[in-house]
């Protein structure tokens, strides 16, 4: 009887990942509005077309499992950075433990860099906070960043102080997508971390 939970449980969880996947992959390369429940669910080669509904409710709880999943393991690196900080971070520190994840992640394997992609869909949505995704999400790496961050911008008013940022985090995202296109050879991780810590840096300052 456990044996046949635990396949019944390993399966289950397969077809969580190949739909979580299947939808990250068609979304980063035809775009949200574009996928249809039916190709993401041709893409996992899943013919149950009850799957996903079973899985995650919704196209929309789909998504946020797929965020939740990349965003879990950025967060991982992230605290490493946040740990290795000595006393209060500087500015660029900050910046750094927000960018550099993101871009390593993309480095690493397509499957990054179609979460690279598949965000850069995700924050064009009317309904996109950062902040509330920290919650929802639970990112204990990112939480801890965006503290030390308001920190460092503690001299600007509230109102204005989160337009630069989300200004700064979108135009960042879209400079990692852009990056993520390009035909080899291109800017390593660090390369493009600095050069979006830099842009970044000017909106903050301008």
């Amino acid at each position: 009887m456990t044996s046949q939970t635990d396949g019944k449980a390993k399966r289950a969880d397969a077809t969580r990942a190949a739909l979580i996947k299947a939808a990250e992959r068609l979304i980063a390369h035809k775009g949200l509005a574009q996928v249809s429940t039916r190709e993401i669910l041709q893409e996992a080669g899943q013919r149950n077309q009850s799957a996903l509904q079973y899985h995650f409710g919704s196209k929309a709880g789909l998504m946020h499992a797929t965020i939740s999943e990349r965003t879990a393991q950025i967060d991982v690196r992230r605290v490493e950075l946040v740990e290795a900080w000595k006393g209060e971070p500087s500015l660029k520190e900050v910046l750094t433990a927000l960018v550099l994840p993101l871009a390593e992640l993309a480095e690493t394997d397509e499957a990054g860099r179609n979460y690279v992609l598949f965000l850069s869909q995700a924050i064009s949505q009317p309904d996109w906070d950062l902040r509330r995704a920290i919650k929802d999400y639970t990112l204990t790496g990112l939480g801890r960043t965006f503290e030390q961050y308001d920190r460092c911008l503690s001299h600007l008013p509230d109102d204005e102080r989160r337009f630069k940022q989300s200004i700064a985090y979108d135009a960042g995202v879209l400079a990692l997508k852009r990056w993520c296109l390009r035909e080899a050879p291109k800017q390593s991780a660090q390369e493009i971390s600095d050069l979006v810590i830099r842009t970044t840096m000017a909106i903050l300052k301008s």
